[in-house]
């Protein structure tokens, strides 16, 4: 993997630029929206929850820095709709973040975060379950989309 910072630390940097998004570039502030942030963060534990507990069912790797020990292709549960729902419920706690700081600038933090996960962990990982499971997986991604 060319990414060497784990998925959820690159979350909290993403938290980080997005409070800095708040103070140093405070375009477009609005009030909290509870009324959707609340939703999301449940949609969000549920979404990383299944996740995990999908890969553990199937007893496989849930490191995203060994996609090469994968046991076997996970295509049940939360992942016939996702292919990577772990990052989904990642993208949706900083969408919720948003929400929670009030800081539509932040959005750019959001932004940044997909292009860079999508570059360099989803890509490489894509390519070594490719390599893994070969038609298999080919067939998997024309059914399941990347994100949602």
């Amino acid at each position: 993997m060319f990414l060497k910072i784990p998925p959820p630390i690159f979350v909290v940097i993403a938290l980080l630029a997005m409070y800095g998004c708040k103070l140093f570039l405070p375009l477009w502030q609005f009030k909290t929206l509870w009324i959707i942030a609340i939703p999301l963060i449940i949609i969000t534990v549920t979404i990383g929850f299944l996740s995990i507990l999908a890969l553990a069912k199937a007893d496989t790797t849930i490191s995203p820095f060994t996609p090469e020990k994968t046991a076997r292709l996970v295509t049940r549960g939360i992942y016939q709709y996702s292919r990577n729902p772990m990052y989904l419920s990642l993208l949706l706690l900083l969408i919720t973040a948003v929400f929670i700081s009030g800081a539509l600038s932040s959005v750019f933090v959001v932004i940044a975060f997909v292009l860079v996960v999508n570059h360099y962990q989803i890509k490489p990982e894509e390519k070594t379950l490719m390599h893994l499971f070969g038609d298999e997986y080919h067939h998997y991604c024309l059914h399941v989309r990347r994100w949602l």
